[in-house]
């Protein structure tokens, strides 16, 4: 069944409901009142036979006068009238009990236009007059009873609507329920969580959304996949050619500076009697090389950090810590916090991390106006039978950060790299701004357990 069957469905089911108490209830409201006029009108004629049969069964005018007043005496309210005895003054003998009801405003102004009617019905003994029965009508009592029904029906609406729309509202609501689920799972899918699917729902159209829905996320999840192994064989390439690179600098020009420097030595040194002036130029040439030397170092430390095969992760790092912070403490503090053991990672892993703090410092030397940066690396153990830490932390985030210069952006291409090194590794990174203008960035990436060591 699709929705708007449904909710059509269900609104005509509840405006028949309504349909038929609003008319079942008037019908039973008419039913009683023509009851109890026909019971008031039979009461008045049994009223009228009584008092004319008690005067004709007595002995005297004087009997038959307390009969007839006997008679009437006796009543119960009568609907509507009020029955009286009179004498041949004037005089009343006996009125009938009437209620007197409590009618509001507008039936007392309907009652203005509309005196009440009264009819005479002469009373005799044996050809002789003892009176008049006087028949009254009561329509304050009518009116009050109109408004009594008026208002007993106006509230029999009220809480027929009022039951009419808590009907359907609940009806719309059950029925836009599986609307609040899509409107979440929409949420979750735009904030990258390709994993979340629908389930299947009772209503035709609802389902067919969900059937879409899984299948586009399904297809954002495999392409999300594809573009996280992509990346991940991109990155560990672009390692292999930092690696390339770095081995041929070192094998191939590094030798070659070494030979120009022994060169350049053995020149300065057989020169010195034969050619002085040679002297200072082979000297230069020593020096050149190696400042060359240390730039090809400093280069190569860039390209390959050799440390993370052999003194870990730890140390790695502070290394390259110390090493910003010597050459530029004029500039900011660097300080660097380390929370379990980090030494432990996978190699890809311990290469993103430091390819990751090395990109926040050299940000932080182009682009930063704080005096303060804290780093802070972190190894949160798995809660399962895994060895090792099930998720690695970076925090680095700018304090003291000066009024002058242009803020820093967060949407940088070193940024853009770090990013796609994080979602690679199947993490997230976030990069905002602090109320100072300062950097926030916080990473984080799952470490898949490690293999325990084989034991002969």
């Amino acid at each position: 069944m699709y929705l708007h069957t449904r909710l059509l469905f269900g609104i005509g089911a509840v405006t028949l409901v309504a349909l038929a108490a609003s008319l079942l209830v008037p019908l039973e409201s008419v039913r009683s009142d023509v009851s109890r006029e026909t019971d008031a009108s039979m009461e008045l004629a049994q009223l009228l036979l009584d008092v004319q049969r008690a005067v004709n069964v007595a002995s005297t005018s004087e009997a038959a006068r307390f009969a007839a007043t006997d008679e009437i005496r006796r009543l119960t309210d009568l609907r509507h009238v009020r029955i009286s005895l009179v004498d041949e003054r004037g005089v009343v003998l006996a009125t009938s009990p009437a209620d007197e009801p409590q009618a509001g405003r507008f039936a007392r102004a309907l009652l203005s236009s509309s005196p009440p009617a009264t009819l005479t019905y002469p009373v005799s003994f044996r050809s002789a007059p003892l009176g008049e029965l006087r028949v009254a009508s009561n329509p304050l009592s009518e009116f009050a009873e109109i408004e009594q029904r008026v208002g007993r029906d106006l509230t029999l609406l009220t809480l027929a609507i009022l039951a009419m729309g808590a009907a359907m509202y609940t009806m719309v609501r059950r029925g836009l329920q599986p609307i609040a689920q899509v409107q979440a799972a929409l949420a979750r899918l735009q904030a990258g969580h390709f994993d979340v699917r629908l389930p299947r729902f009772r209503l035709q159209d609802l389902d067919d959304i969900s059937q879409r829905f899984n299948q586009c996320a399904a297809a954002m999840q495999d392409a999300a996949v594809q573009r996280r192994d992509l990346n991940r064989r991109l990155i560990e390439a672009e390692e292999e050619e930092r690696k390339r690179l770095a081995r041929e600098l070192h094998d191939e020009l590094g030798q070659s500076l070494t030979a120009i420097k022994v060169d350049a030595a053995y020149i300065a040194r057989e020169a010195g009697e034969s050619f002085p002036k040679i002297v200072g130029s082979a000297h230069g040439i020593e020096r050149l090389s190696g400042e060359i030397m240390e730039l090809i170092r400093s280069m190569l430390a860039r390209l390959r950090p050799h440390g993370l095969e052999t003194v870990g992760l730890r140390a790695t790092v502070q290394d390259l810590i110390d090493g910003w912070q010597a050459r530029v403490a004029d500039r900011f503090r660097c300080t660097l916090t380390i929370r379990g053991d980090i030494d432990v990672l996978p190699a890809d892993l311990n290469i993103t991390v430091y390819r990751l703090i090395q990109e926040c410092l050299t940000n932080a030397v182009r682009h930063s106006r704080a005096r303060q940066i804290s780093i802070l690396l972190a190894a949160a153990p798995d809660p399962g039978p895994a060895l090792g830490p099930g998720r690695i932390t970076l925090e680095v985030w700018e304090s003291e950060v000066s009024a002058q210069g242009a803020a820093p952006g967060t949407r940088g291409a070193g940024l853009l790299g770090m990013r796609e090194r994080v979602e690679a590794h199947g993490g997230e990174l976030s990069v905002d701004m602090n109320d100072r203008g300062g950097l926030a960035l916080r990473a984080w990436m799952p470490v898949e357990p490690l293999e325990p060591a084989a034991h002969g």
